[in-house]
């Protein structure tokens, strides 16, 4: 998955529009689309204010699969924080996420 696909997976992965993005890297929606599409590729400058946004490193959205996780890496991370509970994958999949949103929501 190149910089077209990473960048659409993020902004479905946190329910945006592509509106919403638009707002977070600084550009017109149409930007947005044209990146989606790979008619255009973002600057540096959005890619930074993306990945600034979602506390991810620029290299995740210019890199193919950088969006990419590791099933085997999430329980190891998270299962952690809730030692002794029981989580299936999907529900520790799912408070990671929550996660996610909560952070992106800083100012």
């Amino acid at each position: 998955m190149g910089i077209s696909e990473n960048i659409k997976a993020l902004r479905e992965k946190y329910g945006l529009t592509q509106q919403d993005l638009a707002e977070i890297a600084g550009v017109s929606n149409k930007a947005v689309s044209a990146w989606e599409t790979g008619q255009k590729e973002p600057r540096m400058g959005a890619i930074e204010k993306i990945a600034n946004h979602f506390k991810i490193r620029k290299s995740n959205l210019i890199e193919e699969d950088g969006l990419a996780e590791s099933e085997t890496d999430l329980p190891k991370t998270i299962a952690a924080h809730f030692e002794g509970d029981d989580y299936t994958q999907e529900e520790l999949q799912e408070i990671l996420e929550y996660a996610k949103y909560i952070k992106s929501k800083r100012k």
